[in-house]
This record gives C-alpha cells, sequence and structure tokens, in this order.
C-alpha cells in the first residue's frame, strides 16, 4: 500500500508541475490503434490492388498479415494487418477496409507472420551496400546473425513500334549479410556453399554434413536459415 500510494503521489506531482511531458510519456508508451496511427502520421491513402498489365510485385508478400510497427516517434502499434513494400521501403496497413502507407523514415522497426514463417525488419545495420538508415530482414539472431536487404526495381518498358502492349515490370532481390561472433558483418556476392561456409571459423565437418544431408542449397534464404540455425545450436 505503501508503494502504491508513493506511486500516486510521485505521478501527481509529475502531472501538476509538467503535465505535457507527463502526458506525452504516458501516449509514446501506449499502443495505437491502425486509426490513430493514420491520423498521427497523415498516412496516404493507397489502392488496395494493382495494375495487372505489370510483371512482377513491389511487395515483400503481395497479402497483408498481422504485425505489430514501432514508429520513430516512440508509438507502437497494435497488432494490425501489414505488407512492406521494397520497392518504396515503407510499410502499408489496414485501417477498415481501406490502406494507407507509412513511409520508412517514420519506421524504427516491424514485425508480422505469414503463418509459416516470421518477419522481423529494423535498422541499424552498417555493412557493403546497406547503411543504418536502411530496413533489413534480421533472418537469423544469435552467435551468427543472418540479415537479408530485400529491395525492388522497377523497369518501364519502351513502347516500341507494332508492339500490342506495354509491360512494366518489378525486379526483386535478396542480399545476404552474415555475421559470426566478432566478426564484421559480411555481404556474401552471389552466394553458393562454398562463399556461404567459409564465414564460419569452426564445425566445418557438421556444417558439410548438414548441407549434403539436407541438400541444401545455400543461394536460398530459407535454407541459409536452417544451416546458420543449426550452427547456433552447435554453439549452444
Amino acid at each position: 500500500m505503501k508503494i502504491t500510494f508513493t506511486s500516486i503521489i510521485a505521478l501527481t506531482l509529475l502531472l501538476a508541475f509538467n503535465p505535457d511531458n507527463a502526458l506525452s510519456q504516458v501516449q509514446n508508451e501506449a499502443e495505437i490503434s491502425p486509426t490513430q496511427m493514420r491520423n498521427l502520421l497523415d498516412a496516404n491513402q493507397v489502392p488496395l490492388h494493382r495494375a495487372t498489365n505489370v510483371e512482377g510485385s513491389p511487395f515483400l508478400l503481395e497479402e497483408f498479415f498481422e504485425g505489430v510497427v514501432k514508429l520513430k516517434n516512440g508509438h507502437t502499434t497494435r497488432p494490425m494487418q501489414i505488407r512492406y513494400n521494397t520497392h518504396t521501403q515503407s510499410v502499408d496497413f489496414m485501417s477498415g477496409n481501406l490502406a494507407f502507407n507509412v513511409t520508412g523514415d517514420q519506421i524504427v522497426s516491424f514485425t508480422f507472420s505469414d503463418g509459416s514463417h516470421n518477419y522481423k525488419f529494423e535498422k541499424g545495420y552498417d555493412a557493403r551496400g546497406i547503411s543504418e538508415d536502411d530496413f533489413v530482414e534480421i533472418a537469423v539472431q544469435g552467435e551468427a546473425t543472418f540479415i537479408v536487404r530485400h529491395s525492388t526495381n522497377f523497369f518501364e518498358d519502351a513502347a516500341s513500334y507494332g508492339q500490342a502492349t506495354q509491360e512494366d515490370r518489378y525486379v526483386t532481390s535478396e542480399v545476404f549479410y552474415l555475421k559470426v561472433g566478432d566478426d564484421d558483418l559480411n555481404r556474401i556476392r552471389r552466394p553458393n556453399e562454398r562463399r556461404v561456409l567459409r564465414n564460419f571459423d569452426r564445425f566445418d565437418n557438421e556444417l558439410e554434413q548438414f548441407v549434403d544431408q539436407n541438400n541444401l542449397d545455400l543461394s536460398v534464404r530459407e535454407d541459409v536459415v536452417r544451416l546458420v540455425r543449426y550452427y547456433n545450436s552447435l554453439v549452444e
């Protein structure tokens, strides 16, 4: 009871002498709804569906999935439907039956799950080809950390004489980075078994055997995830 009474007095004094600061702190710690985020950030409405004559997609996943967004202003959202635009490096979210967009410079991190995979995106990593302001996927975190930079470029098809239709296209790329122990974050160019395995400083035989037994293709994100998780289990 004494602790509770003291806490009430402290909060009362804080509100009395600095109400703006106190209210701001409470608001920053509270989870916000899609409607509140839309109003707070003056988010732009975006179409739910894209043009059918464009090849590829600007999104990591075309559908919306439940996720949480942490904003630069200190707010964190309640679980809501989101999707990651890898072309604009921004996040779309659903508010009611409408979709809105939040630009990447207003976001610190976000997470979501498609039912089979959990995705976590953060900023703050610095290596060749990425800066601390870029979103990267934290695919595995531990003694060995595997991150992926997802980006998409848009190519506009130049119409030519006699061409019936113009097909613009999105082309998406993934860049792999590995950090093992105290080593720097290393970019893996044209990933394959040799280029991935040389980042690990121990358990060479075990890792090679794991790759062979599971027929892993280390140019594929999901297979690198399996390998890095296996390495971390050996370290433990």
